[in-house]
């Protein structure tokens, strides 16, 4: 058994069982990192300019893409039944191409049912989100959080389409959803509070300071510097030049 103490998923890793028995063809390793993988740090609506945003470039790699192997369309009359819900496939499509995209939820939802399941270390659940910066016209990516280092079983992906009677297609290897590994409890640990219940009142003032400063930069320095771009967060530093201990590059 998965995570008994013995047989346990690795740290840092998510572990891939396929899971194709209602399929024509057994999916292979190739196939399934085609379907599934980290998301590049591109995206083909960025200008140049948007690259110079560290936390939009780092943002644009966080978790891992789910696509399909087929272009698919879907159109929600708005209705509350699953019927209300068209799926649109090319008829040359049967069930040897991945995933399965079905209308099993009602109320505008499509569930993308994929060939394989995921099992990850103990205490780690996976959260269903968006895929980062990929635009899906007229679709919402439903958020769920789900404990893969128990559950023996595939779990699916769902996406709620917003507005009815507008017909949406996706094409072939576009990604439909994604998700990221998060420790269970860590999100719910955190609490909310001022400033001023933890810190003193130097510290706060010195910190409004960098704040305040940091702001004058940009308005006022910025605009004279080539390309109009500071770059001092790229660099991991703030505005008088102190090098932040841990800063991640994309």
């Amino acid at each position: 058994m998965i995570n008994d103490g013995i047989n346990d998923v690795p740290d840092k890793t998510i572990a891939i069982f396929t899971s194709a028995k209602k399929y024509k063809k057994e999916p292979t390793q190739e196939r399934i990192l085609g379907m599934v993988k980290k998301p590049d740090k591109k995206r083909d609506w960025f200008s140049p300019h948007f690259y110079r945003c560290l936390p939009l470039t780092i943002g644009n790699q966080y978790g891992f893409t789910v696509s399909s192997e087929f272009e698919v369309g879907f159109e929600w009359n708005g209705g509350d039944n699953p019927e209300d819900t068209r799926i649109f496939i090319n008829e040359t499509i049967d069930n040897s191409f991945y995933p399965g995209i079905v209308s099993n939820f009602g109320h505008g939802i499509v569930t993308i049912d994929p060939p394989f399941f995921f099992r990850t270390p103990p205490g780690v659940n996976l959260m269903t989100i968006n895929p980062p910066n990929y635009i899906i016209p007229n679709v919402t990516v439903m958020t769920g959080v789900v404990e893969t280092d128990n559950l023996r079983r595939n779990f699916t992906f769902n996406l709620k389409i917003q507005i009815p009677n507008i017909r949406t297609t996706i094409p072939a290897g576009f990604p439909l959803a994604a998700f990221i590994p998060m420790p269970r409890y860590y999100c719910d640990e955190f609490n909310l509070d001022f400033a001023e219940n933890i810190f003193s009142k130097e510290i706060i003032d010195e910190e409004i300071k960098a704040d305040t400063e940091a702001g004058d930069y940009r308005e006022k320095v910025e605009p004279t510097l080539k390309n109009n771009v500071g770059k001092h967060y790229m660099q991991g530093k703030d505005v008088y030049g102190n090098i932040f201990k841990d800063h991640q590059k994309p």
